[in-house]
């Protein structure tokens, strides 16, 4: 009898974690889901794969393996202010790397494109558009010759920057002194997989921009990110 029970209760134990477990994997599915689609399949195998990225995360924040110095390590972005007010609240999945609130308005990420599109055209030498090496379905600035400085162009197939649609937030790619600076002054932060997956160890998200006075900002990152893959200063 005693056998009948302990077996009944390993039974009920059971069930209730394999359905606690189907409960949290349909809400998570769908919470990715909710972020839009990005570099990986926009369906079940990719929230798997998205999953189990989960487990290779690191501290978007810290900086501290960023190194400076070296050959190709100087800043674009002296003087650069503190962004002020808390930084925006980040999705749990690494891939899609998506914001969650504070969130631009619809004039405001057309202001964001006409950014990208003007330094485009204004450095339509060095840099040009096409098909995101990450993201695989948006429109991303490219080095007009892969390969730009170090490890970083190599990485990145040449790609500098690209804009989500999902949610106006950006990604580029920086030296080390800039990509410490964003950070630090609060402009961004590291994705959770930089330096891993292929990803260069600069990959920096950078938030949208709340007012005209961070578009400037934004602007003058983007600047920077194009100056580190084309060696320019």
């Amino acid at each position: 009898m005693r056998a009948s029970r302990t077996v009944l209760t390993m039974v009920l134990l059971a069930t209730l974690a394999v359905s606690s477990g189907a409960v949290w994997a349909c809400r998570d599915y769908h919470q990715w889901l909710a972020l839009g689609p990005g570099g990986l399949p926009y369906n079940v195998g990719g929230w798997l794969t998205a999953t189990w990225m989960r487990r290779l995360k690191r501290d978007p924040l810290d900086t501290r393996h960023l190194s400076t110095g070296g050959a190709g390590d100087w800043s674009s972005l002296g003087g650069l202010p503190s962004r002020t007010g808390p930084r925006p609240t980040i999705g749990v999945h690494p891939v899609p790397h998506r914001q969650l609130d504070q969130l631009p308005d619809a004039e405001m990420r057309r202001k964001i494109v006409a950014v990208f599109n003007d330094m485009v055209h204004s450095r339509s030498s060095v840099v040009h558009y096409e098909l995101s090496f990450f993201e695989k379905r948006n429109q991303a600035i490219f080095m007009s010759r892969a390969g730009g400085p170090g490890q970083d162009g190599l990485r990145s197939h040449g790609e500098i920057a690209h804009i989500h649609p999902a949610d106006g937030s950006m990604h580029m790619i920086f030296s080390r002194r800039d990509a410490k600076a964003v950070i630090e002054g609060a402009w961004g932060e590291l994705h959770p997989l930089a330096g891993q997956m292929g990803l260069p160890d600069t990959y920096v998200m950078v938030y949208p921009p709340r007012n005209d006075g961070e578009l400037a900002v934004t602007s003058r990152l983007l600047a920077a990110a194009i100056d580190h893959q084309a060696g320019t200063r």
